[in-house]
């Protein structure tokens, strides 16, 4: 994660957890956030264990794709 990009987690009063990053938000109850906490612990080490394909880069970003 980029240093100027932080994740921040806050309690609320009423006991919800919200998950800030960058501009965006998730809402969760405790129960949820540990589910999705859970989830993405799961992805990140299956994405960690997969070699980048070409095939997986981001749009725009090999240099074969010519769209004229």
């Amino acid at each position: 994660m980029p240093p100027t990009l932080q994740a921040k987690l806050n309690v609320c009063e009423c006991g919800n957890l919200h998950l800030s990053y960058g501009s965006m938000t998730l809402h969760f109850s405790r129960t949820e956030f540990v589910n999705f906490a859970v989830q993405v612990n799961r992805m990140a080490t299956n994405i960690s264990r997969t070699p980048l394909l070409p095939q997986t880069l981001a749009f725009g970003n090999r240099e074969d794709q010519n769209f004229s």
